[in-house]
């Protein structure tokens, strides 16, 4: 013990403020051994009351299943007594531990410190890599109030002496882990003292959905086109969705697209089928928890997954066209926004496929009918996937891709069950898809591309990180997390309301709404002043953790940086916006920094485009796919600027995929140049701000 009572000596903690070492988060001591984990760990944290916290306490069970704690994990760092806020980033940081990463120093980001309880909360400037051991570590570069250095926790100090001999067999296997971590640790934050330290082990964010990949090789596709479901956009007069907008009673919408044979030169035509996707939802719209290292059971059920194959009037190669598997949007279907760049994609020979994402397309007696040249009409079923998930007698457009209640789960497995149905999409298209019923294939599988806007571009992330067909892909107005974007984004604030309104307790603190006073990415400290905000925060945390295993932020990296197995490193092209109000910007650099995408990536200076047409709408988020608004049952058009503009960024588009991904063209062409300006710019530094 006097080695031990010399180094507590050492840190001449008297009188000084400390950092509480018993709650330092995240740390491996809040885990248990488990080797059904790819990890060998799993989540062991108390749970709260259960009679007055039933929200957080179902939450709790359900992080206790996960195999390690977030990989953008949210740091907490409590103290003794106030602290100078503006010394924390530099005194606080998270390191890698391992020897593929050692040497590297986690800066934080997003910081806020709650006064109250002398509390910092702060997340890693960048996603940690998943299942892999990281510590969190605090120096004296922190100061107190008085301006003097923080000190160690004795508690601290007598684990970290864990490790010596004579202690390691009274030190727990934690202290000994940490103990053994400090060898890393103290040289990356020479020349301040460590002192405050915990290890702990990321989350194995990707192992269900490649597990998932294995499982649905032992269901077939089995596609097929739809009787008179192929349709010649020469003859087309008109386009008409009867959407199924009530359950009880039924209730039926129309949506009539907006017929200009000039946005569909270059298509030949539209072929309707479908084809079976085994399907791992639950009645709720979510999917059985599954342990990481184990293989994922193929389920007993299938859905009837319908698609849109738009071909064009090209000849078609001897082994079929390139394709283009497209993403749609959040709200929008496989007629929306895939049958506004399929034109663009079909003059550069693509054909484009497209299916309807988890809760999208309205009710399942939802039905499409075209209008030909000589009035006759053909109906067929439009293959709607949405569902009354909330029991109000309605079916919205989105309804059972987002779960709020009574635990939100948010988008996660719309997420996966969408990647899953694209990865079976992939192996029909691979195997030979006929569409015209001459025995020979249409679409080339060794030449397949994904391209997504908005929530196509989240889900699409997934699908691209973990399909190796998957050559190149095009993310447009995509971002990270699902849960940062709904706190952000005005699109999303009553969903938020939502689902801390639906929480028991409700978290909502001013009165039917919230405020959540969290900071920016790359704000200084923020010190909270909002009554209720960390309570806010913590479940808006705590939603990011449970669906991390379905969010882009997890998958990101993968497209590039780091390839799953089985998968090549793939070239992505990233479209955005500035001021989006859908997908704030914010978002859209999370996405892009976590996979390494800042040298592809082009912004649309959408305020530049304005300036030069007013009549543009104010959120530029629909800019890829012509502005498209609705109004009165019909969708909108937006003028020659609009077209311009949307024109270029397909362009763009089919350009990269056209050279493989290799090459990314200027989509400031000479004709959007001469009417509008120079509106799309490879940005010198990401913008974290809103913009709006």
């Amino acid at each position: 013990m006097q080695r031990l009572w010399v180094i507590l000596l050492s840190f001449n903690t008297l009188g000084a403020v400390t950092v509480l070492f018993e709650p330092l988060f995240p740390s491996d001591a809040l885990t248990a051994r488990d080797s059904s984990q790819m990890t060998g760990l799993r989540i062991n944290l108390p749970l709260p009351d259960c009679s007055s916290q039933p929200t957080s306490c179902q939450e709790t069970a359900l992080l206790n299943q996960l195999d390690g704690f977030s990989i953008r994990v949210r740091a907490q760092v409590r103290f003794s007594a106030a602290v100078n806020t503006a010394t924390l980033p530099d005194g606080v940081f998270f390191a890698p531990l391992g020897a593929h990463q050692a040497g590297d120093r986690i800066g934080i980001d997003e910081a806020v410190y709650d006064a109250s309880t002398n509390t910092l909360y702060a997340k890693p400037v960048s996603p940690l890599d998943q299942a892999s051991r990281y510590a969190l570590v605090v120096t004296d570069s922190v100061h107190d109030a008085a301006g003097n250095p923080v000190g160690p926790d004795p508690a601290y100090l007598q684990c970290r002496a864990a490790h010596l001999p004579h202690l390691a067999a009274a030190g727990s296997a934690y202290c000994r882990a940490l103990g053994s971590a400090l060898r890393q640790i103290v040289p990356l934050a020479a020349p301040r003292r460590v002192v405050a330290a915990s290890v702990f082990t990321t989350m194995s964010a990707t192992a269900w959905l490649e597990n998932a990949r294995a499982a649905i090789l032992a269901v077939p596709p089995a596609p097929m086109p739809l009787p008179s479901g192929s349709v010649r956009a020469a003859d087309l007069t008109g386009i008409t969705l009867h959407n199924q907008t009530g359950a009880n009673p039924v209730r039926m919408t129309d949506l009539t697209f907006p017929f200009d044979p000039a946005l569909f030169n270059g298509l030949d035509r539209l072929v309707i089928g479908s084809y079976r996707s085994p399907n791992f939802l639950r009645a709720d719209q979510t999917i059985a928890p599954a342990a990481s290292a184990e293989a994922v059971a193929v389920p007993s059920t299938t859905n009837e997954v319908f698609f849109n194959a738009l071909l064009p009037s090209a000849s078609k190669p001897a082994a079929g066209y390139p394709v283009v598997i497209f993403g749609h949007g959040f709200g929008d279907s496989r007629f929306g926004g895939p049958s506004a760049v399929a034109a663009a994609l079909a003059r550069a020979g693509f054909a484009t496929i497209a299916i309807n994402a988890v809760g999208h397309g309205y009710g399942q007696q939802s039905t499409v009918t075209f209008v030909d040249k000589t009035g006759a009409s053909t109906t067929l079923t439009a293959g709607g996937r949405s569902l009354d998930l909330n029991g109000d007698g309605a079916i919205e457009g989105n309804e059972g891709c987002v779960v709020v209640t009574p635990i939100a789960y948010g988008a996660r497995d719309c997420f996966r069950q969408t990647a899953v149905d694209l990865m079976q999409l992939a192996r029909a298209i691979r195997q030979g898809l006929d569409l015209d019923g001459d025995g020979t294939p249409d679409l080339d599988g060794s030449r397949m591309y994904y391209a997504g806007q908005s929530l196509g571009a989240m889900y699409g992330s997934l699908f691209t990180a973990v399909e190796p067909a998957v050559r190149a892909a095009a993310l447009n107005v995509g971002g990270a997390t699902a849960a940062e974007i709904v706190r952000w984004s005005p699109s999303y604030q009553s969903l938020a309301t939502d689902m801390l309104r639906l929480r028991t307790p409700s978290l909502l603190n001013q009165g039917a709404t919230y405020k959540d006073d969290y900071a920016l990415p790359g704000k200084p400290v923020k010190t909270l002043t909002v009554a209720g905000a960390i309570a806010i925060q913590n479940a808006f945390e705590t939603v990011e953790w449970l669906s991390m295993s379905g969010d882009p932020l997890a998958y990101a990296p993968h497209i590039r940086l780091a390839p799953l197995a089985g998968n090549t490193a793939k070239p992505a092209l990233i479209q955005f916006a500035r001021g989006d109000q859908t997908v704030p910007n914010p978002a859209n650099s999370l996405l892009i920094r976590a996979g390494g995408f800042e040298a592809s990536a082009w912004l649309y200076r959408h305020e530049v485009a304005r300036a030069r047409d007013a009549t543009l709408p104010a959120n530029p988020h629909a800019f890829l796919m012509f502005f498209l608004g609705t109004a009165e049952g019909q969708i909108q058009l937006p003028d020659q600027t609009g077209q311009l503009i949307s024109l270029s960024a397909q362009l763009q588009i089919a350009d990269f995929f056209s050279a493989g991904g290799a090459t990314i063209s200027d989509p400031n062409n000479a004709l959007l140049t001469l009417f509008v300006g120079r509106v799309f710019e490879h940005p010198a530094s990401l913008p974290w701000d809103l913009g709006f």
